[in-house]
């Protein structure tokens, strides 16, 4: 997968593309994988190649939100604080995904602020996205009127 073609860094100079790219890891997980746990430590971030990851969120029921087109990403904790994961992530099928170290990409970043402020932008519209699935769903459970609110 190359970078540039992933929402998150679209557009970067290529000195900073090529940056990124020498700190990914590309990982295989096993279906049944825990990647991370609800409120440990969010040290990485994910970009899936292949397979579906399960992000899922626990109290009184169950809410689980799937991602399975290459590109998406998990683990956005990562980025923000106070850097802990606000979900279990487990791994549905056998997975493919980059695997970025926060403290290094935070490094890259320190030298390319421009490509730090945009990422942060662009994470807040894959987040809003995920938010407005979320009440989506959580009306249509309810039986109600299912045209999202954005305030």
């Amino acid at each position: 997968m190359n970078i540039n073609e992933i929402v998150l860094f679209q557009g970067f100079d290529s000195s900073v593309i090529k940056e990124i790219e020498e700190i990914c890891l590309e990982k295989k997980y096993t279906k049944n994988t825990l990647l991370f746990k609800k409120d440990a430590k969010a040290d990485c971030l994910y970009i899936l190649e292949a397979g579906t990851i399960n992000l899922v969120i626990k109290n009184r029921g169950t809410l689980v939100y799937s991602l399975s087109k290459p590109g998406d990403v998990f683990g956005w904790s990562s980025l923000v604080d106070p850097g802990t994961y606000t979900a279990d992530g487990i791994c549905f099928t056998d997975v493919k995904a980059l695997k970025i170290e926060r403290e290094k990409l935070f490094q890259v970043f320190e030298r390319h602020p421009g490509a730090g402020l945009k990422v942060l932008g662009r994470l807040g519209s894959i987040f809003a996205h995920r938010l407005s699935n979320a009440y989506r769903d959580l009306l249509s459970a309810r039986g109600q009127d299912t045209t999202p609110s954005y305030g």
